[in-house]
């Protein structure tokens, strides 16, 4: 057999840079993990050593492949609302009916906001909900709060005899 001459490193650099630059890089891995597979007949730790990824990961973009076909290779990030319980118009029509009480002054109370929502959606919703919900629509809090809750109030009163 024939000694194969040694690739210097800074050739092995150059070669990365020019394999992330011209290919979409993630979806070339996806496609290996499965192309290896079937026609190498490797083993996902192989697999995994040889692309780069986990083998757990291999794994996972096999049985991507095999329940979607081609569409697995795809690099669209995965993002998104998936566990939503109202699309952002449809928050936008809901917070709609309060928008009146916000905008003439009025205190606007999330317990209220709260009890709407959860009479639409018909079950029980957190409170911290409700408040994703209005800072996504941009809403924000903006009455202050009337004393300190650790406020002394003898110290207060002995003030204001004080100042008058």
């Amino acid at each position: 057999m024939v000694a194969q001459i040694p690739i210097p490193q800074k050739r092995l650099v150059e070669l990365e840079k020019y394999r992330e630059s011209k290919f979409p890089v993630l979806e070339l891995k996806h496609f290996l993990c499965v192309w290896l597979r079937v026609e190498q007949d490797m083993p996902a730790t192989e697999i995994a050593r040889a692309v780069g990824l986990h083998e757990v990961r291999v794994r996972v973009i096999q049985r991507d492949f095999i329940a979607r076909g081609k569409d697995a290779f795809s690099s669209e990030k995965r993002g998104g609302r998936r566990r939503q319980l109202m699309t952002f118009k449809e928050e936008e029509g809901f917070l709609k009916g309060f928008l009146e009480v916000a905008t003439d002054a009025s205190l606007l109370i999330v317990k209220e906001i709260k009890a709407a929502l959860e009479k639409k959606l018909g079950r029980e919703v957190h409170k911290t909900t409700v408040y994703r919900i209005l800072k996504r629509h941009g809403w924000r809090k903006l009455a202050p709060r009337p004393k300190h809750p650790k406020q002394d109030k003898e110290a207060v009163e002995a003030f204001k005899k004080r100042v008058t």
